[in-house]
């Protein structure tokens, strides 16, 4: 039998060649689709806008070379991926203020994505390999401008002298409480159950915010407030600019056993993690602030200097008693089981010359933390007790009393197994006596399922 591609004898009489030119043509046909098939995708474009940035993220099947372009008037940014093809190319609105859209442009011989800016702005571009699950990314941070102060500004007019103040009582400076929500934006932290760790922290912040600033005297300020990406270098800076009195680092835990639950509260370690948890815990919240950065992006670490500073053990010895007094309250609250203290060296609490805690409010990784963590009271109550927390290690007894009193008794509660009176009064910040009189109890004796009116939390 001779060969499909073999070329005839003449004598069939007609078409001689077209044998092989029907598998030359078919063989260009396999090639083409196996060069199609091996081309980069771009499989979606997606972005945050946060404060000070704005970042836009392009997701891609494979590794891919790709070049930048800055294009004036108008003000654009062209990214280009040599080779690449897109999922889908439809325009993408911003307006942030910023960026006012994003252009996916199918191109012949590549895949360009334009940045079509509000205003002249810094950028810089990166890429990430492929890593826990996340496909080879391109990443395009867009920066808006630090306003200038005005005496700076090209010819700006000089100002008289503002007048000193009349003499009097100057206002206290607050007591200033920084809540760091971790992750968010590109990295979501933990997922467990369809729950993802960036959602809850910040749920659980702004919770704690709310309660704060309703207290004379505090203020509570958050380094994000919205879902967006921080740098872990970023937050110390933030919190370093607010010259905050105690900063939270807020997250939620997991464990490769389900049955482990409950709070654990970090401070910071210079000499490294107590334990393999704590050493395990301490490199995935540094190496998270990889996801986000260019891998040979480097960072003033300034433990050195502050070791210099004798200011330095008092502030730690001031962590431990931070981390000590929230984890009081969690036991306190009944809501969540206190674990233990731990030390490890943080990234996130580096740096900070402020008593400094990183809280893993629950596992997310335990069917009853995650339910407390995923419900909208349970993140109250989980926020109530890093407050709690927070005003025992301040030492104002009168913060104290205005947090726990002027509560309406509006909240009703069902007895569950293992319930005192005795634990719901520390639980509720009151006294067995009031809860009894509210609920006009002639015994101490409670009933599993029994209905009491108690303080309303918030």
């Amino acid at each position: 039998m001779r060969p499909a591609c073999e070329t005839p004898s003449r004598d069939n009489g007609r078409g001689a060649c077209l044998p092989l030119f029907t598998c030359l043509f078919l063989l260009i046909l396999s090639w083409a689709g196996a060069a199609a098939a091996a081309r980069p995708e771009v499989l979606r474009v997606r972005y945050w806008s946060a404060p000070d940035h704005t970042r836009v993220v392009l997701d891609l099947s494979a590794p891919a070379t790709y070049e930048i372009r800055r294009v004036k008037n108008p003000e654009r940014i062209a990214v280009n991926v040599k080779a690449a093809r897109f999922a889908a190319t439809s325009t993408l609105p911003v307006g942030d203020g910023l960026v006012r859209r994003i252009r996916r442009n199918a191109l012949s011989s590549k895949a360009q994505v334009v940045l079509d800016l509000e205003k002249d702005a810094a950028y810089r571009v990166f890429a990430l390999p492929a890593a826990d699950g996340r496909p080879f990314r391109i990443v395009v941070d867009v920066s808006r401008p630090t306003p200038r102060p005005a005496a700076v500004e090209a010819g700006a007019k000089s100002q008289p002298a503002a007048a000193a103040p009349e003499p009097g009582p100057e206002s206290a400076k607050p007591f200033t409480v920084v809540l760091d929500p971790g992750h968010g934006g590109l990295d979501p932290g933990a997922i467990r159950g369809g729950i993802r760790e960036k959602d809850v922290v910040l749920g659980v912040a702004r919770q704690a915010a709310r309660l704060i600033n309703r207290i004379p005297g505090f203020k509570a300020v958050l380094t994000r407030d919205r879902d967006y990406f921080l740098s872990l270098a970023r937050r110390v800076e933030i919190a370093q600019k607010l010259q905050g009195d105690v900063f939270l680092s807020i997250h939620a835990n997991t464990h490769r056993q389900r049955s482990v639950a409950g709070m654990q509260v970090y401070f910071l370690s210079l000499k490294g993690a107590t334990d393999r948890e704590a050493r395990e815990l301490a490199d995935k919240e540094n190496a998270a602030d990889l996801v986000g950065l260019p891998p040979d992006e480097t960072h003033d670490d300034s433990v050195l200097s502050i070791l210099m500073d004798l200011r330095m053990t008092r502030v730690l010895n001031n962590s431990s008693r931070l981390a000590e007094q929230i984890l009081a309250a969690a036991d306190r609250s009944g809501v969540v089981k206190g674990r233990n203290v731990k030390q490890a060296g943080f990234q996130v609490l580096r740096s900070l010359a402020m008593p400094s805690a990183l809280v893993e409010l629950a596992y997310l990784s335990n069917r009853e933390d995650r339910e407390l963590l995923s419900s909208e009271r349970g993140r109250l109550e989980l926020a109530s007790a890093l407050v709690d927390g927070v005003l025992a290690f301040s030492g104002n007894q009168e913060a104290l009393a205005s947090y726990a009193g002027g509560r309406a008794w509006n909240r009703t509660y069902q007895v569950r197994r293992g319930d005192s009176l005795w634990k719901l009064a520390r639980r509720c910040r009151t006294t067995i006596e009031e809860i009894r009189e509210r609920n006009e109890l002639s015994s101490t004796r409670l009933l599993i399922g029994q209905k009491l009116r108690l303080p309303a939390l918030d």
